[in-house]
């Protein structure tokens, strides 16, 4: 492997596409006769020979002879090693002349060879490493590039940013032929996405947190586990087996080639964390000052370290925990305890003594109460500080201390805070019954955990007991109970345990506790199907939330997610998202990572209803993925939910009742959520008679609200299509009815979305027309664009059968547009599907002039290409179209002739650039 080359290197290269189009652009000005020079630098494993291999890729496509060398260990201990070993040629002039000879001799001959070499189409010189190289090869690379031929020459060094050879600069600002200058920046989120597709969102966000994008420190983590990269993440330095052994050892052999004194001094820089005061590493170190500062200067010459002001920070955080890690294990509690003197001698910050004495294995009950102080002030805003600093005090302090149970419970905290509900359980387990004053938190803390695991029968169980006692502060529990009966289907009891907390928290003045009371209550009314008593309940809560600053909201981030919800239902979206963006901000910045699967679950229903299929989608994969981090039950059955119903509209109903069979069970609200959603799927998939068994369960004569809105919809539909039309066509009245009551436009949209299919399964196409012009303005109404849509295509299919081919057209266009908009690939290949089934497809003349264009296409290749365009892949389109996956190839083998394009990206521009007829 050449120099910071990943693995893999012959992989398409990802986010690199200025880079790539700037050599591409060099190597057709050195072809066209002018010299040319590339300059590539930055920092170890950031792709440097990467850019340099894609260079000598572009290079031999354009049959231009290639001289490739590197300052390899071979080369760069031989005089004139790196030219050298690049070209026999030069090689053999460099025996020729003897070991003694001048260098400057070289120069000269070495120039002559190449002018003679770079004739039409041209030479390439390209050298690796050259920081690395011997000072005779870089002084004879400064006399090249000071006084090169007038040529097809192209030479290209690549090297280290911080360890510029001393001649470079001035000969590169010297030179004749054009520059290019290239710095590689860390690869973002999206270039890691393409680079490693099938990570979980949540592994790849933490592995672009650990490695700060740099493609090799990515490669090498790349198969590290989710723990070892939150430890990396997440701390200072994480313990030594935290790292993985091939990822250690290419960060510490730069440090193994440093003198006793320096590596002990990088040591000590670990040791001392980010932003190394030099006084404080010399303290760690145990060295005199001016030892301590030489061996600095020497860190920072070799890019180990950089100067930030008057401190020291290593160049990279896992540089950092290599050099502590590869520290003594010994070593390392005695560098933490001299730390500590010397921060507690100069009255250091409480943070960071906790940190220095957590790792110091001291038992002093005073270093006890240091860590305890210390995680109480960081509790609210890093609870994973907090937490590490707990355990070592609880470790430091005998079962016996009176404060033993408070600092378990402390502790308990911590954790949840920090994402991890069963650990949290599993302390509480045993101190509860000896929590004393803390027994109320205790209880709250153990209920939320079983809530979260998906055990609510003992959740309530538990709360139920504790509230029988009487006492104060019990606020929190009512309020835990609430929402545990929310989510078992108990309204009632819901409705009742909500109103007790707002009363509670209003005689308290908690805002906060009455926002959530409030907000549970509005859930449970809605569901009842009073909307306007809802609307009410809403506008007290967000009036409580709103009141409330970043600071105190903090502490009740829990009733931002269904404060949202009800707004989504509520119809009021923007004040939904703006509830839902507060809490994401307040979360991400205060340690309260375990609220965003909740946040994420919300905003992915609040964008799939507002036509936002691909924000829905990915924020559902990341409240899924972080859900089954912590392995909550309830999270992930959450999530599970609200993808599926996304799942319909872009995979197909097929692929949503695969993701639904393995999908897990939640409580009773979210399974009735995600059998929404299987409906909606089997209907799709022509299987009236499984939604007629599903609907049994959930839909009786008394049944009113949301829900019954859309199951007696759904089951007028499935009876129309086993042609049993009265009972359809009742239905869908009473489905109408409910509606109308609720006064909610989404709602009246989707009773008049079943009444038109209802009635086009009946025969009654006029009608089926009329209901669908109305489902789509109340859809209009409530700003659902991807049931407007929806709407227009039933209304096409109507006007198509009968015969009204013109008119069906028209809403067909609509429908695709639609769908195109809201990147609905399943829907969009089903539209056009029917729109070719029913022969209301609109003629595409062919015209001369439409080579290269999409008018050049025929009407299934547009069809392929509208797809890929979509994002669909191969397999997705052949499902779609009912076509074999080796006929989508020969149709997309034909676009891109057509197109004049390459690639799936390539068609999508071409149709995103004509857009969708």
């Amino acid at each position: 492997m050449r120099g910071d080359d990943v693995p893999g290197a012959r992989s398409p290269i990802v986010g690199r596409r200025s880079e790539v189009d700037a050599l591409q652009q060099v190597v057709a000005r050195v072809v066209a006769g002018e010299p040319q020079v590339v300059e590539i630098y930055g920092e170890t494993g950031i792709g440097k020979t990467r850019l340099l291999d894609e260079l000598a890729r572009t290079v031999e496509d354009h049959s231009l002879e290639l001289v490739l060398g590197t300052a390899g260990d071979y080369a760069r201990d031989q005089r004139f090693g790196v030219v050298a070993e690049a070209d026999e040629e030069i090689s053999s002039i460099v025996a020729e002349m003897g070991a003694g000879t001048e260098a400057h001799r070289l120069h000269g001959p070495v120039r002559q060879v190449l002018a003679r070499r770079a004739r039409p189409p041209g030479l390439a010189l390209l050298l690796d490493d050259l920081h690395l190289a011997d000072e005779a090869s870089q002084e004879l690379l400064e006399n090249l590039l000071l006084d090169l031929p007038v040529a097809p020459l192209l030479v290209a060094v690549a090297y280290q940013g911080h360890r510029v050879p001393p001649g470079l600069p001035r000969a590169l600002a010297r030179t004749r032929a054009a520059v290019t200058r290239l710095a590689p920046a860390p690869l973002d989120e999206v270039a890691v996405a393409q680079l490693l597709p099938d990570l979980p969102v949540r592994r790849r966000r933490l592995l672009v947190a650990v490695t700060g994008g740099n493609p090799l420190y990515l490669d090498a983590l790349a198969p590290a586990d989710e723990g070892t990269l939150a430890a990396l993440a997440t701390r200072d330095h994480g313990d030594p087996e935290d790292m993985p052994r091939r990822l250690r050892a290419l960060l510490t052999s730069e440090l193994r080639t440093l003198g006793d004194d320096t590596r002990l001094v990088a040591h000590a820089a670990a040791v001392a964390g980010d932003h190394a005061e030099p006084d404080l590493v010399a303290d760690i170190a145990g060295r005199p000052e001016s030892e301590v500062f030489a061996a600095l200067d020497e860190l920072v010459a070799l890019g180990v370290l950089h100067t930030v002001g008057a401190r020291f920070r290593f160049r990279h955080p896992l540089v950092l925990a290599a050099a502590y890690q590869s520290a003594g294990p010994a070593w390392r509690i005695a560098a933490h305890r001299r730390a500590d003197e010397h921060l507690r001698a100069r009255g250091g910050p409480l943070a960071r003594r906790a940190h220095h004495l957590s790792r110091a294995g001291a038992g002093a009950q005073d270093a006890a109460e240091t860590l305890v102080d210390a995680a109480a002030v960081a509790l609210e805003t890093a609870p994973a500080s907090a937490a590490d600093w707990l355990r070592a005090a609880v470790r430091m302090l005998p079962e016996s201390h009176p404060r033993w149970a408070e600092l378990l419970v402390l502790l308990a905290r911590a954790v949840a805070l920090s994402d991890r509900p069963g650990e949290s359980r599993e302390i509480l387990h045993d101190v509860l019954d000896r929590a004393g004053g803390q027994r109320r938190e205790a209880v709250r803390l153990y209920a939320l955990a079983d809530r979260l695991l998906g055990r609510l029968d003992e959740s309530r169980a538990l709360l139920e007991a504790e509230l029988l006692t009487g006492g104060e502060g019990s606020g929190p529990l009512v309020v835990e109970l609430a929402a545990a009966e929310l989510l078992q289907g108990d309204l009632v009891a819901c409705a009742r345990h909500a109103r007790d907390a707002a009363e509670d928290g209003l005689r308290g003045g908690d805002l906060g506790q009455v926002a959530a009371g409030m907000t549970l209550l509005g859930l449970a009314t809605l569901l009842q199907g009073d909307v306007p008593a809802a609307r009410e309940r809403l506008a007290e809560a967000a009036r409580g939330v709103d009141g409330l600053g970043d600071a105190e909201l903090r502490d009740h981030l829990h009733v931002l997610p269904p404060l949202a919800w009800l707004e989504l239902h509520l119809e009021q979206y923007g004040n939904a998202e703006r509830h839902l963006a507060r809490g994401k901000q307040i979360a991400q910045g205060n340690g309260r990572a375990h609220v965003m699967p909740y946040l994420l679950i919300a905003s992915s229903a609040l964008a799939e209803r507002t036509g936002r299929l691909d924000v829905a989608w990915q924020e559902g994969l990341e409240a899924y993925d972080a859900a089954a981090a912590i392995d909550s039950a309830e999270l992930m059955a959450m999530a599970a939910a609200v993808r599926l119903r996304t799942a319909v509209w872009r995979q197909g109903p097929h692929a949503a009742l695969e993701l639904a069979a393995s999908a897990a069970t939640g409580s009773a609200w979210w399974t009735a959520e995600a059998d929404a959603a299987v409906v909606t799927a089997l209907l799709l998939a022509d299987r009236p008679a499984a939604v007629v068994t599903r609907v049994a369960g959930y839909l009786n004569s008394e049944a009113t609200g949301l829900a019954a809105v859309h199951w007696r919809s759904s089951l007028a539909v499935a009876k129309s299509a086993l042609r049993s039309w009265d009972e359809a066509l009742e239905l869908s009245e009473q489905a109408l009815g409910l509606a109308a009551a609720l006064e909610l436009p989404f709602h009246r949209g989707l009773a008049h979305l079943a009444r038109t299919r209802v009635l086009a399964h009946c025969g009654q196409l006029p009608a089926s027309v009329t209901e669908a012009e109305a489902a789509a303005e109340w859809f209009t109404r409530a700003a659902s664009p991807l049931h407007v849509a929806m709407a227009s295509a039933l209304g096409a299919e109507s006007l198509a059968a009968a015969g009204d081919l013109q008119g069906a057209r028209t809403w067909f266009g609509r429908a695709k547009e639609g769908y195109a908009a809201c990147d609905a690939g399943w829907l969009l290949a089903s539209v056009r599907n029917s729109e070719s089934r029913l022969g209301a497809r609109a003629p595409r003349p062919r015209r001369p002039e439409a080579a290269g264009t999409v008018d050049a296409l025929s009407g299934r290749e547009r069809e392929v290409a509208e797809l890929v365009a979509a994002g669909l892949t191969n397999r997705e389109i052949a499902a779609a179209l009912f076509l074999s996956v080796k006929t989508v190839e020969a149709h997309l083998a034909r676009v891109f002739t057509k197109l004049g394009v390459k690639s799936r990206v390539g068609v999508a521009q071409r149709i995103g650039s004509r857009g969708l007829a």
